[in-house]
């Protein structure tokens, strides 16, 4: 899923070979998110970051008593590109998507092709939800991605038990009988035709409603749902 940038202008300052001069122009750079480019004197990409706010994560290449990879690192660059970001989210899959474009040689992260895992919902007519590391234009949503893995399978489990869809793999088929899954309340079952496709796809939707933080909805819902069963 390729990020949509606030602003595609990618800005570039001369190249110099002085040290206080680099600093400098780093000073002029945005307090916003996005990557950062630097690359060599023939132009090659060679280090890919990304930044809460730029101009203070690039300034700390130049502050301070440095380790020796970094100091390494900074004596090659030439010059410095940075394209912005509407969030940190969209800096993080922009940084993955560049560093595996280009390769650069002092990046470690990510150049053994791990990739940051995201929540996919498919764009199928009995959508699904589950973690992928894998992103690709075929119709369907993504939430994320997530540094901490742990979180997505709090998410996911949350969703099993609130809003239950299917669990199969691939295209539905028709069953004459539910699974184990539906038995047990952790799935739907819209292959035997235990739920229709509206009820169905409300679901979907409540469950995106928890995965982009609008919650307010939910709770209420839960709280009263939780003040039923205890009337009963």
């Amino acid at each position: 899923m390729a990020p949509r940038l606030a602003n595609t202008a990618i800005e570039e300052y001369c190249s110099s070979d002085m040290y206080e001069q680099l600093k400098e122009h780093v000073r002029e750079f945005p307090d916003r998110s996005g990557v950062y480019l630097m690359k060599d004197a023939e132009g090659t990409v060679i280090y890919v970051g990304k930044a809460k706010e730029l101009r203070k994560r690039v300034s700390s290449y130049f502050t301070g008593n440095q380790p020796i990879k970094t100091r390494v690192l900074v004596s090659k660059i030439d010059s410095i590109e940075y394209i912005l970001t509407s969030n940190e989210y969209e800096a993080l899959l922009l940084e993955n998507n560049l560093i595996k474009k280009w390769n650069p040689r002092y990046n470690i992260d990510l150049k053994d092709g791990k990739t940051y895992p995201v929540i996919k919902v498919t764009g199928e007519e009995f959508p699904r939800i589950y973690r992928t590391r894998r992103i690709i234009q075929d119709g369907s949503q993504y939430y994320g991605p997530f540094t901490d893995v742990t979180k997505i399978d709090k998410y996911l489990e949350l969703i099993e038990k609130l809003f239950p869809l299917r669990k199969c793999r691939g295209a539905l088929k028709k069953r004459d009988h539910p699974c184990l899954y539906y038995h047990i309340g952790r799935c739907a079952a819209p292959c035997a035709g235990k739920i229709d496709r509206q009820t169905y796809n409300e679901r979907v939707e409540e469950a995106k409603k928890l995965l982009s933080g609008e919650t307010e909805a939910l709770e209420a819902d839960l709280q009263r749902r939780m003040e039923e069963h205890s009337r009963r």
